[in-house]
């Protein structure tokens, strides 16, 4: 079925980084781009499409594309960790142990809002995963977005816009 969202292994790995659950009522506030809207996961701003449908609580986000063709999750997991080091060390053995079943897979240091991150990017029947865990000091927030392929103008201005426009904390 072509408007499945995600194959059983893509399922598996959304649940695992971006955290399963939190369905309900969430809303983003208008921004200053037209037609997107501005969500707060936790400290982490980003904005999306308005078109999007949304749905989460306080310490996850779920943003699907109205074709259901791209999806984007963020979480922040309920417990935090000592320090920044050690929340990167986790990052990176959590992407590790994700990287597995996925196809050309590769993984690296990155950043996001400004704050240090690790990388994770695969392909897996007919999607195209993204996935970084970010480092607020001792704090992670988890992003993981997925688009069908060949990923939509619109997917790819929504990731592109994410990278570039996001904040965390106390940054305006």
């Amino acid at each position: 079925m072509t408007r499945r969202i995600l194959s059983t292994g893509l399922l598996a790995l959304l649940a695992a980084c971006a955290g399963a659950g939190g369905a309900g009522a969430i809303h983003g506030t208008p921004g200053a781009r037209e037609g997107w809207l501005v969500y707060d996961v936790q400290g982490l701003r980003l904005e999306a499409p308005a078109a999007w449908t949304a749905s989460g609580d306080p310490r996850r986000l779920s943003l699907l594309a109205p074709d259901g063709r791209a999806r984007l999750e963020v979480s922040v997991p309920d417990a935090a960790y000592r320090d920044e080091r050690a929340c990167l060390a986790a990052a990176e053995e959590r992407l590790a142990d994700r990287a597995g079943g996925l196809e050309r897979s590769r993984r690296h240091p990155s950043r996001l809002a400004g704050r240090p991150a690790q990388a994770l990017e695969a392909d897996q029947g007919g999607w195209h995963v993204w996935a970084l865990a970010a480092c607020d000091g001792g704090r992670q927030y988890r992003v993981f977005f997925t688009a069908a392929t060949p990923a939509t103008a619109e997917a790819l201005e929504v990731w592109r816009n994410l990278l570039q426009s996001a904040r965390m904390g106390g940054e305006a």
